[in-house]
């Protein structure tokens, strides 16, 4: 409950400290007195963007406060989640400050708080209803909207908008693969070509070096066969050979070997290059007899060289970096082929997605028409109440599974009237008159916070189109539900003024050349006086009685002087 709101340095306000009431409280005063500047001071505590030039002139800041006691759990478990603590009792002081330049500071019970953390915790404080927002009840689309919200329907809807989004990714997903497998099969099939050519040559490393190598020694065989030779005569078999002329040395090594022991070293010496050099002589004989000219291999190998030539050409690098593409390339192929798999996959969650949000649309379907139920029923009583004797009001659905599904659902909802007995019901957002639609949001409104007593309800000038029988009836309810919440209206009816159990005030004045608003809570007499000029504007003895005849009639008692202005 909105127990205090003080804004100093705001618009026209100077400094003003009102004090709210249990039940249903009042706030009048001429057009352009501050009532709405009022209103949007306690929107900004709560979180609401303040204009850039709010501030007052030649103020350096704006302040404003409220203070609201009785707040709810829910308001607390959103607090302790932001790490601030719980004082002592149940009370909550928002302060907003708000500099000339626009910048903004918030305070929850002394502790900073973002913008965030207020809008969260407005809905649990107060609820505020504008003068246009019976208008809404035209728009055909906002019916649905509604419905859920006096059925409590918040988390199942959210439930719903979660559902929904989980099968528009799958099926988005599912549509961008599709839309790319075309692609996807064409470059398959260039994957498979490249895999195959890379695959048929039977690249092996080091291959290239080899077969060059091997083509240098056909080209030049028979120079290398009498060079081969040549080399093996001079060493074996040919005149003055080596092994012939180490042969002697190693005889006469022997011979004097005798004399001197000595000459073992160089003796074991000429006999290991004797045998070395007869090793070689083996080795060049058997290379001479490999070396014969053979075009055909010459053939064979320039062939060869010339496949590995173009495939580096081709793909580029060396014969190594073409095993690697090969090897590559199956990879890349194998996960192209594999996107059938991955095709099934997508299939198969966009089906489960939209299996999952459908059947949540079925469920979210079937709590609405009871919810439509419920409120038709309690509807009917509201607006017998509200002087609409034997009206009804129904829900209507259109038919849903034919719909296409969406983020709240497949229901189109509708809400029909029938203002008298014996009339055909109708579409409300065509049928209604301003009064009707007056009435009719007040008792949805008062429906729908039935539930939650602790928030405050602030009708913004709702009773705007009405008059003379519908205000009163409107005044009479808003009293009654005063009985269970606290209520705020700020209205320009004096009958609907005349039921509230506290009154305040709100008129300017030209203090110091400067135009100051300021508001308190009225006395007996001065809410008289109020309610004379809200009914003729002149304050005549006619009007006076007119008022205090108004005040007996709804029983209502003397408000509290608890407020004070500056």
């Amino acid at each position: 409950m909105l127990r205090t709101l003080r804004v100093s340095d705001l618009a026209i306000i100077d400094e003003i400290e009102l004090v709210f009431e249990p039940g249903f409280n009042v706030l009048t005063g001429e057009t352009g007195a501050g009532k709405s500047i009022l209103l949007h001071a306690l929107d900004v505590t709560l979180g609401g963007r303040p204009d850039a030039d709010l501030v007052r002139t030649g103020a350096e800041e704006a302040v404003v406060e409220a203070l609201f006691s009785g707040v709810p759990a829910s308001a607390w478990e959103q607090l302790d989640a932001a790490g601030i603590k719980r004082p002592d009792g149940d009370e909550v002081v928002i302060r907003r400050v708000i500099a000339s330049g626009g910048r903004s500071r918030a305070y929850v019970n002394g502790s900073l708080a973002n913008l965030a953390l207020l809008r969260d915790l407005a809905p649990h404080l107060v609820r505020v209803y504008g003068q246009d927002e019976h208008q809404a009840l035209r728009r055909v689309e906002g019916h649905r909207e509604m419905l859920d919200a006096m059925g409590g329907l918040g988390s199942t809807v959210e439930e719903m908008r979660r559902r929904h989004t989980c099968f528009v990714v799958a099926k988005r997903a599912l549509d961008e693969r599709q839309s790319a497998r075309q692609a996807s099969v064409e470059r398959a099939e260039l994957l498979r070509f490249q895999l195959e050519e890379l695959s048929g040559a039977g690249l092996q490393a080091g291959e290239e070096e080899g077969l060059a190598a091997e083509r240098l020694r056909l080209q030049h065989a028979e120079k290398l066969c009498t060079l081969v030779n040549s080399a093996e005569a001079s060493v074996y078999s040919g005149d003055s050979a080596a092994v012939e002329s180490i042969g002697r040395a190693l005889t006469i090594i022997r011979e004097a070997e005798r004399f001197d022991d000595g000459l073992a070293g160089p003796r074991v010496l000429l006999q290991s290059a004797l045998a070395e050099l007869e090793e070689a002589s083996g080795a060049l004989s058997r290379y001479a007899r490999t070396l014969h000219p053979d075009p055909t291999r010459l053939d064979v190998i320039d062939e060869r060289l010339g496949e590995l030539s173009r495939l580096k050409r081709k793909y580029g690098g060396t014969v190594e970096d073409l095993i690697g593409r090969r090897d590559e390339l199956a990879r890349d192929l194998a996960d192209v082929e594999g996107n059938d798999e991955a095709m099934k996959a997508l299939v198969a969650e966009a089906e489960s997605t939209e299996k999952d949000a459908l059947t949540w649309a079925k469920r979210l379907s079937v709590e609405r028409r009871r919810v439509a139920h419920s409120l038709e029923r309690s509807v009917a009583t509201e607006l017998n109440a509200l002087a609409l004797e034997g009206a009804r009001l129904q829900v209507r659905f259109m038919e849903s599974e034919d719909r296409p599904l969406s983020a709240t659902g497949w229901d189109d909802v509708e809400f029909y009237l029938a203002a008298n007995p014996g009339e055909e019901l109708r579409p409300l957002a065509r049928v209604a008159s301003g009064g009707e639609l007056s009435r009719i949001m007040l008792a949805l409104k008062t429906l729908t916070g039935a539930d939650d007593r602790s928030a405050s309800l602030i009708f913004d000038e709702v009773d705007a189109g009405v008059g003379g029988a519908v205000a009163e009836v409107i005044g009479r309810k808003l009293r009654q539900l005063g009985a269970r919440r606290q209520v705020l209206s700020v209205t320009h009816l004096p009958v609907i003024a005349a039921f509230a159990e506290h009154h305040i005030g709100v008129t300017k004045h030209v203090q110091g050349g400067r135009t100051v608003s300021a508001a308190r809570a009225l006395s007996n007499t001065e809410r008289v006086v109020e309610l004379a000029r809200m009914l003729g504007g002149q304050l005549t003895r006619e009007a006076r009685e007119h008022a205090e005849q108004l005040l007996r009639l709804t029983g209502t008692k003397a408000p509290r002087a608890a407020s004070t202005s500056t």
